[in-house]
């Protein structure tokens, strides 16, 4: 086999492994998972902060690892915790048994975590191909996408079945993208450490930049907040189709159709900043504070779809304050601060969660999304005043 016919073997090994690994047929339904368990809202969500926190603490070890022994090794230990996780987590019943499960499957994600990307591009490289390295991980984005939607899809089948099988299904499809992460091949080419690997260095960086810089903190703050207090949101609408008496197996099928409407938005993000120029921060805010306000005032089917907003517009806040960090400050720095507003959202959201969770338990589900409406709008309301003085 020539170098050429080779380079493309894996290049599509590459694609095999990117869509067996995000094969994920328990998306739609694990909230229902957890709760058939007897977890309530406050434990599900704390669940997520213990995910969140330990994937923040494993990055460094992990992204050591990566370096001193390998991207290879690194992918393929990161598919087998998935799939120990998953499966683990499908034979499951106990919130502490579910904390082993999170940590696991948190260990794999971590090594995953910018391995991918790095090994894909060490191969080019060591191919003298580097220039195709945008190409070809578009398309393994474009990959992930359509595993999630497929996973979804069948997900709501499987679940009508068992709940716990979503997650043992999803075990044999990470355990497939094991098998093909053992055909890769290695590489030889050293190149520069990885930018999640200085961690450390990293955080200092960034508090250096964001301090010095008014518009870097306000950026970093409505990030944190908005895509932090968001992002629980998304476990709550599941329990929502149930109390509006969806049957099961349309979950799937539901939450398909919001990952393409979250698609096609995030493709929409530049037509969006574009017509609301300086207001898009401001549209993104209230459009969210009225959309969750009138989920929590009505229980209705015709306004459920306001749901697939949230996510919308979280990506689509992502992809503008990327772009306006850009502005600010040369693009090998950005890398840097971009990462550290990820690592600040982690945090929020582990704070903010189980707090959301514990007023859901308390007051009900339409309660809680009214008074959480509120809580948001004060809180980016805040923020929002602050921007005037911060881009003087």
């Amino acid at each position: 086999m020539d170098k050429q016919k080779k380079l493309t073997s894996n290049v599509y090994k590459y694609y095999l492994f990117q869509f067996f690994n995000n094969l994920a047929f328990f998306s739609p339904v694990i909230v229902l998972f957890w709760q058939s368990n007897g977890l309530n809202m406050t434990k599900i969500l704390l669940l997520q902060s213990i995910y969140s926190l330990g994937v923040i603490i494993l990055e460094l070890p992990t992204g050591v690892f990566a370096d001193y022994f390998g991207k290879r090794k690194s992918l393929i230990l990161g598919a087998l915790f998935w799939t120990i996780g998953t499966f683990w987590y499908g034979l499951s019943h106990h919130f502490w048994q579910f904390v082993i499960g999170e940590l696991t499957a948190g260990v794999g994600a971590a090594f995953i975590s910018g391995a991918d990307r790095a090994y894909i591009h060490q191969l080019l490289k060591s191919a003298d191909q580097e220039n195709d390295f945008k190409k070809i991980e578009g398309k393994a984005r474009g990959i992930i996408q359509i595993a999630q939607a497929i996973g979804s899809l069948l997900g709501g089948f499987i679940a009508s079945i068992y709940l716990g099988l979503t997650l043992i299904a999803t075990s044999f499809s990470t355990f497939a993208s094991f098998i093909v992460g053992l055909s890769f091949p290695k590489t030889n080419l050293e190149l520069p450490r990885e930018e999640k690997t200085n961690y450390i260095q990293m955080i200092k960086k960034s508090i250096k930049l964001v301090k010095n810089q008014k518009r870097l903190l306000w950026l970093t703050l409505f990030f944190a907040s908005f895509n932090g207090l968001i992002w629980p949101l998304i476990f709550y609408s599941q329990p929502y189709l149930k109390m509006l008496g969806v049957p099961m197996f349309l979950f799937g099928a539901i939450f398909m159709l919001f990952n393409l409407i979250t698609a096609l938005g995030s493709a929409l993000t530049h037509r969006f900043e574009n017509l609301t120029k300086d207001s898009s921060f401001l549209v993104i805010s209230i459009v969210s504070v009225i959309s969750l306000f009138l989920l929590g005032s009505f229980k209705s089917i015709l306004v459920f779809p306001l749901w697939s907003l949230f996510l919308t517009f979280a990506f689509m806040n992502q992809t503008i304050i990327s772009g306006q960090v850009l502005k600010i400050i040369p693009a090998e720095k950005a890398a840097t601060v971009l990462s550290f507003q990820n690592l600040v959202r982690r945090f929020f959201y582990a704070i903010i969660g189980p707090i959301l969770g514990m007023v859901s338990d308390s007051f009900g589900i339409n309660k809680a999304l009214v008074y959480y409406s509120l809580f948001i709008a004060i809180i980016l309301g805040i923020i929002l005043f602050q921007r005037k003085s911060s881009f003087a």
